[in-house]
């Protein structure tokens, strides 16, 4: 018996030891993006129940120094469509209506309205256009559902429905207007009823502009350096509504995953059909990827001044939550490297700069470099940073002089500018698979 409880007892400190080390990686990775400038806002990671990082980054208001932290309240956007996917499986569920039930038997007249089918709606195979009709069609003042809807009829179809895929945002809204009616209440309302109440949220709501709250963070366009950081307008929250209208807490996302794992909102046949791509890698409400050999599902939220990340693999019950008050950031590729520290794979570190080069050195770079005929790379100086812009803009870290790695969170790519035999920079040059690419310095 004694030799049975040390053996248990040197397995727990294993264990102990590895979810602590986890975490210290976990750490060092998110304060590095955080010292990059590649992520502000708060990160929570879970496995099997157990936290191994809670922790708020940079700023939740930089003009008054207030810090992101665990209660930090963002905007989510369209991670909002896990929720209205799960309240659609639900009523599914409860019989209020079939996956298969056709848009014409909620909207009357709506146009190829036998064809189009909640499954549809779910999984963005509706053909149903987030653009505006070029139309002279004048919509009548009527109440927003009449509005929407009459706007949305006179858009024409992307392509007909169940034969392409195209991500619409005007689908989801049409869907909760469909929940409205079988529910019997407001979408908010069955939100709260059927999602909200039984997973224990209580930190997440719908009006976050009306929000009165010391952890209501502030959003901004791009990273907040300073105080003089230009905050981003507020979108009113019945606009994206069953699209993206919910706020919410890292701990709060935390708890949809733990309901969601335990069945207690839908039975798992449900959510396996939901988890299983009906185009490209989308389900019903869910981005369907692998991630290590693991089925990841996950979605994400971009909002003016937030983004979201709400990934989860639920085979190894790994819950992964990032949520930013800077918009301009890119947070899918960093779900990969967390889901690889915590399943201990190797993953690839971000680029960082690992020499400073003086001011004058870093302005021989600046300047347009011919990509090809017409299409340039700009290459300019910013707070001491040197950054490449084409149709996005990276920073370039330097690794040693005339040397620098390009990264975007997946790939990195080694840039080398070239010189003549005065000084002068002339070129710059990358691989691109196996051809080497030379830019012409033209001014």
């Amino acid at each position: 018996m004694r030799k049975f409880f040390l053996l248990f007892l040197l397995s727990c400190s294993g264990l102990i030891a590895k979810a602590q080390d986890h975490s210290q990686q976990l750490d060092y990775l998110m304060s590095t993006y955080f010292k990059l400038r590649k992520f502000n806002g708060t990160v929570l990671v879970t496995q099997k129940g157990k936290v191994l990082l809670q922790k708020g980054y940079g700023y939740q208001n930089v003009k008054t120094r207030v810090p992101n932290d665990a209660h930090t309240v963002y905007q989510i956007a369209s991670v909002t469509k896990p929720f209205t996917s799960t309240l659609a499986l639900k009523m599914a569920e409860l019989k209020k209506l079939q996956l298969t039930d056709p848009l014409s038997k909620f909207f009357p007249g709506f146009p190829k309205g036998d064809s189009i089918t909640i499954r549809h709606l779910l999984s963005h195979t509706s053909g149903i256009s987030d653009h505006e009709a070029d139309s002279t069609k004048t919509i009548k003042s009527a109440a927003e559902e009449e509005s929407v809807i009459e706007r949305l009829k006179a858009r024409p179809l992307d392509f007909d429905p169940g034969t392409d895929w195209r991500y619409s945002n005007s689908g989801y809204i049409l869907l909760g207007y469909i929940l409205e009616k079988v529910s019997h209440m407001s979408y908010y309302e069955a939100i709260r009823k059927y999602i909200f109440e039984p997973a224990g949220m209580q930190q997440s709501a719908f009006d976050f502009a009306r929000l009165k709250s010391p952890h209501k963070a502030t959003g901004y366009w791009v990273f907040p350096e300073d105080k003089n950081a230009e905050v981003a307008k507020l979108i009113n929250y019945d606009k994206p509504k069953a699209a993206g209208a919910i706020y919410s807490t890292a701990g709060d996302l935390c708890k949809f995953h733990k309901a969601l794992q335990a069945g207690s909102l839908v039975s798992p046949a449900l959510l396996k059909e939901a988890y299983t791509p009906v185009a490209l890698n989308y389900g019903y409400g869910w981005i369907i990827e692998s991630a290590n050999d693991k089925q990841l599902v996950s979605h994400s939220g971009d909002i003016w001044g937030f983004k979201a990340e709400f990934a989860r693999v639920p085979e190894d019950d790994i819950c992964i939550v990032l949520l930013s008050n800077a918009e301009d950031l890119e947070l899918h590729a960093i779900t990969f490297k967390i889901v690889s520290i915590v399943s201990g794979k190797p993953y690839q570190f971000p680029a960082q700069n690992k020499v400073v080069l003086d001011e004058a050195t870093l302005k021989s770079y600046t300047g347009k470099y011919e990509l090809r005929p017409g299409e340039f790379i700009e290459v300019r100086t910013v707070r001491r940073r040197l950054m490449a812009e084409t149709s996005t803009t990276q920073e370039m870290y330097c690794q040693q002089k005339d040397s620098f790695l390009l990264d975007n969170g997946r790939d990195q790519r080694a840039v080398t500018f070239e010189r003549d035999s005065v000084g002068a920079v002339v070129s710059l040059s990358f691989i691109n698979g196996e051809q080497k690419v030379i830019c012409r310095k033209v001014n």
